[in-house]
């Protein structure tokens, strides 16, 4: 489990870096640098994997919590898999906002949602032991 956390983490830094870097031809990168840089000349893309992170730091939070507390309580193993899952589709769904995958309608929920449910799996398993 600890080896998935760090994964996520770095998973979470490319998140981070992907907006910016996928706009540096169009946005000088000085414009990133501060609270009042014009970055209003963001390609689609790098919108669109705005999107994606706004949705990644909702619920990362929430993931790694549960992923701590199965570590601490020795029951990573039993949720190592539901983690698994989750960066699965945390994956995905980063790659559908990449190809444009949800301008198509209920395509974003059919991944979203199981990346929920998997947490509250989580969650769960934490409160059964």
């Amino acid at each position: 489990m600890e080896n998935l956390i760090i994964c996520v983490g770095m998973f979470y830094i490319l998140h981070l870096f992907l907006t910016m870097s996928l706009s540096l031809h169009k946005v000088p990168f000085v414009n990133w640098t501060y609270a009042d840089g014009d970055i209003s000349g963001m390609t689609e893309l790098s919108k669109r994997m705005t999107s994606a992170s706004d949705n990644l730091r909702q619920s990362l939070p929430l993931f790694l919590t549960f992923a701590v507390l199965s570590v601490v309580m020795g029951m990573g193993e039993v949720n190592l898999m539901l983690a698994k899952i989750w960066f699965g589709l945390r994956i995905a769904y980063l790659v559908g906002a990449a190809v444009d995958l949800y301008s198509i309608p209920m395509v974003r929920p059919l991944i979203w949602l199981p990346s929920i449910v998997v947490l509250v799996m989580m969650g769960l398993n934490l409160c059964v032991s």
